[in-house]
């Protein structure tokens, strides 16, 4: 029987949310669970191979259009594209879908360094870690990550949507199920079980539709500030205007703090640099971006207090690979 998704007590469960019910009909020409794929098109041409072997195809290559629709891309295009690169279409997938249930920024949703990303820009709250105890909902987009290659012969680095956690079952919508190694790419809804070990978290689809304006993409999350030569705390920037501090390592630095026992507030000045006011008896801050380097993954401010202490901060970002 097709198994779409199921409640915890085995009934079929109808999306609530509105999102969802978007989302829901979107995925109505994907075939359910042991049906089969939705591929990229036809024919299959599988690694190595070299541009002469897709010129001599060009009036056979076909493309499926609901691959199409739910990727943006063309079987031939995926073809010329693995001449220089292994990966697949899960990215676009899940933007895609995110689209379909209301997400409107231009920041893409379906990207590797997600979590970091979302912290950067003041939404680390929408990002639940995958020891968090939670089960993702109808919608929310999660990433696997595992430095083991996959059937593609490259480490598994991949993002998918989730419908539903049924007990130990978990009910999914992936893209990215073929691959060089095919010679097709394809879409497909999977019965797998909770939870791998490879899952790193996801996106709440609820949250992230109803956050706050985000911040610029380099201030957000956490950062390591040295005040002067001996003193170390670590700051976390949220949208809203809203700053913490603790002088203990977060231990986990895609997630805003649980508490912080000082609070304050932000405001920013001009392309990249912010003042700080604090709900306590200490005193004002300013800050300003100094290194920006975003293929090293590297983000270094430079200010004072209003006393005259020099302040050093140091974005802190995860260490995963991103693809």
């Amino acid at each position: 029987m097709a198994e779409p998704y199921q409640a915890s007590n085995g009934n079929m469960s109808e999306p609530k949310e509105e999102h969802q019910k978007k989302l829901m009909a979107f995925l109505a020409e994907i075939p359910q669970v042991g049906g089969p794929e939705v591929k990229s098109g036809t024919p299959a041409l599988k690694t190595p191979f070299k541009q002469p072997d897709i010129d001599a195809l060009k009036d056979k290559l076909t493309t499926d259009p609901r691959f199409k629709k739910y990727t943006g891309w063309e079987h031939k295009g995926l073809l010329e594209k693995w001449l220089v690169d292994r990966t697949t279409t899960c990215n676009e997938f899940c933007q895609k879908c995110a689209l379909a249930m209301g997400y409107t920024s231009q920041e893409g949703v379906g990207r590797f360094d997600i979590a970091d990303r979302l912290n950067g820009r003041g939404l680390g709250h929408v990002w639940v870690p995958a020891d968090s105890g939670a089960t993702p909902q109808f919608g929310d987009i999660f990433r696997l990550y595992e430095a083991s290659p996959d059937h593609n012969r490259v480490p598994l680095n991949h993002m998918a949507v989730s419908l539903s956690v049924s007990g130990t079952d978990w009910y999914t919508v992936e893209s990215g199920q073929g691959g060089p190694s095919k010679g097709y790419d394809a879409i497909l809804r999977k019965k797998k079980t909770w939870k791998p070990s490879s899952l790193r978290g996801w996106v709440s689809m609820k949250a992230l539709l109803n956050a706050e304006k985000p911040l610029p993409y380099w201030l957000g999350g956490w950062w390591e500030i040295e005040e002067g030569p001996y003193d170390t705390y670590y700051y976390y920037f949220a949208a809203g205007g809203k700053v913490t501090y603790t002088t203990i390592r977060p231990v986990s630095i895609t997630s805003p703090p649980v508490a912080a026992p000082v609070v304050g507030n932000f405001v920013i000045k001009g392309m990249f640099g912010l003042d700080i006011s604090w709900q306590s008896a200490d005193v004002a801050e300013s800050l300003t971006v100094v290194v920006q380097e975003q293929k090293n993954r590297r983000y270094v401010m430079e200010g004072k207090t209003a006393k005259g202490f020099k302040l050093t901060a140091t974005r802190l970002l995860t260490k995963d690979a991103f693809g």
